[in-house]
């Protein structure tokens, strides 16, 4: 729980008591001002949470990148057979690391072959039938 989660609520309950007070006494003002930290505690409340939520997502996209890696980094260090199979088709391991070593070696090479094949293939799929 965040402390702005807590102060919310310590808010939130003094105002109500203020509200009460106000309500029993006639006094418009207090009652008034109680009903004003009810508003000020929830959405301090609501801000906490809410802050409690990104921590907790950010957390988890943090794990998450962190198996990831380690889980690349393990596949990539234990040996392979020249063949891999991937789901119905097989991929040449050779042919992967040759790939591979290009894109990191000339990154904006790889980024233009990739962005002229896909705008190859949208224009064969979009072209539009000449009459």
């Amino acid at each position: 729980m965040d402390e702005d989660e807590i102060k919310g609520t310590a808010k939130d309950i003094g105002g109500k008591i203020k509200d009460g007070i106000g309500g029993l006494t006639g006094d418009e003002s207090l009652q008034a001002e109680g009903k004003t930290d009810q508003l000020a505690g929830k959405a301090q409340k609501l801000y906490g949470s809410a802050k409690d939520a990104v921590s907790d997502a950010a957390e988890s996209a943090k794990e998450a990148v962190g198996h990831a890696a380690g889980a690349a980094s393990e596949a990539f260090s234990q040996p392979k057979s020249h063949y891999q199979p991937t789901g119905n088709s097989y991929v040449d391991e050779s042919m992967l690391g040759r790939c591979t070593t290009m894109v990191k070696e000339q990154p904006i090479l790889a980024l233009l072959g990739t962005a002229l094949a896909g705008y190859a293939t949208a224009y064969l799929l979009h072209r539009r039938s000449r009459r």
